[in-house]
């Protein structure tokens, strides 16, 4: 690669770049190495050793600032790696013997997630989780999505922090929205120079859209033939006698809630919903919070 992050988050250029500087990638922000022996510098990606120490240090560098941010803002004692006996859990940020803050890094499975969880809530533990490392992206995908969370204000949100560039990143009013449960979600970022401002934090609420059908939706349901679909498109036409594009064609779907595990279409044509596995929504799934 020829341009890399440098620890102001730069994007510079290989032939500008200072040997003796550390540089990440843009993409997944591990560290590279500048390499000058060729005819044109470039930059390559570090062994693994190198990579999981520079995690670690992303990991400690995230809980220090989250935890400064937290102290400067409540004044209430901010603890980092407590070992908690009963539960057997040591949380990376404990506030005041109330409130734990997980600075999630490193991928996991809801299984482990929902363990964890579980936890703190047996000890009535609050617990926030705020993503970064390999969970940092500029948009959401359904890999974040077992992270979910629910307030008044935010309504379902996801906090990511870049312990590198100093970015606190909330995407709020998440929600799925036309036949396909397309994932979308409302953004703002906070720097350094304003992190605690996050804790005032009252969003503009954009106006919600219907989402009509249109010959584009209808053509890509038309190309769903993965065995499910089938079978859903089958029982709908055997039950109505009419296909489910006929059925759909022109109407319009209102946005979701982000808890589903199957897509609006096929809600609709089944009559049925299935819920993700989302442990920070404590909730059961038929007292789960209201629609956006």
């Amino acid at each position: 690669m020829y341009a890399a992050l440098n620890k102001q988050g730069t994007l510079t250029n290989a032939c500008n770049a200072i040997p003796t500087d550390v540089y990440f990638c843009s993409q997944c922000l591990k560290p590279v190495k500048l390499i000058v022996g060729s005819a044109k510098p470039f930059f390559r990606h570090e062994n693994l050793k190198h990579n999981s120490v520079h995690e670690r240090l992303i990991h400690q560098q995230g809980k220090a600032i989250i935890a400064q941010v937290l102290q400067s803002r409540w004044q209430v004692p901010v603890e980092l790696e407590v070992f908690l006996a009963d539960i057997q859990q040591r949380p990376d940020i404990l506030v005041d013997n109330k409130i734990v803050f997980e600075y999630q890094c490193a991928k996991i499975d809801v299984k482990e997630l929902a363990q964890r969880v579980r936890g703190y809530d047996n000890k009535q533990l609050a617990n926030i989780w705020i993503l970064g490392g390999n969970y940092l992206s500029e948009k959401l995908t359904s890999e974040h999505l077992k992270f979910l969370a629910y307030n008044a204000e935010w309504k379902y949100y996801l906090l990511l922090f870049d312990s590198q560039r100093i970015r606190l990143i909330i995407f709020h009013h998440i929600k799925f929205v036309g036949p396909f449960s397309k994932l979308t979600a409302q953004k703002k970022v906070f720097t350094r120079y304003n992190l605690i401002k996050i804790f005032d934090f009252k969003p503009i609420v954009k106006a919600d859209k219907l989402s009509r059908i249109n010959y584009r939706l209808l053509r890509k349901l038309r190309s769903k033939n993965d065995d499910r679909s089938q079978k859903i498109k089958m029982d709908f036409f055997q039950k109505h006698q009419l296909t489910i594009e006929e059925e759909l064609k022109g109407r319009s779907f209102r946005s979701q809630p982000p808890i589903y595990r199957y897509p609006a279409w096929k809600m609709y044509a089944s009559g049925e919903k299935i819920y993700l596995n989302q442990p920070l929504l404590k909730n059961k799934p038929h007292k789960k919070p209201p629609q956006m």
